[in-house]
């Protein structure tokens, strides 16, 4: 059965998918540590995104990286095990860093109606931070 879990942020909930067959390692890693409760901030470099860190997500064993990506597009979801950051995008938007260029792994896709999403994701840019719950879905 395919896994899912919610995302809560400022009064929106949606569900979003966990690609397994394309990120086993790095699924099985995000799974096995929720619920997730951690503030929400606007990226600084990286274009149109957002991210949260979760320590718990620092993991080396998580390279190489699964199913790499470099750039995010509205509704995936992707993770830089280096740092525990899980990026969520609302629009293009890039792995980047004081460094430069980077990489993540996309291992998750936000479905059904995401405009309210969306829309959370834009405003921390200009309203600031929010919390944010990711938590299993059950059913």
């Amino acid at each position: 059965m395919t896994k899912r879990v919610e995302l809560e942020a400022g009064g929106v909930t949606v569900t979003a998918v966990l690609l397994e067959d394309l990120a086993p390692r790095t699924t099985k890693a995000f799974w096995d540590i929720l619920p997730i409760e951690q503030t929400l901030r606007h990226v600084r470099w990286g274009g149109s995104g957002a991210y949260v860190i979760e320590r718990k997500l620092r993991d080396p064993e998580l390279f190489p990286l699964e199913n790499r990506v470099a750039y995010y597009f509205p509704n995936t979801i992707a993770l830089k095990p280096e740092h525990g950051e899980l990026a969520f995008s609302y629009g293009q938007s890039q792995a980047r860093s004081l460094a430069g260029n980077g990489w993540a792994a996309h291992f998750a896709n936000v479905e059904g109606d995401t405009a309210a999403y969306l829309d959370l994701l834009a405003r921390t840019q200009h309203e600031g931070a929010k919390p944010m719950i990711i938590r299993r879905k059950e059913g």
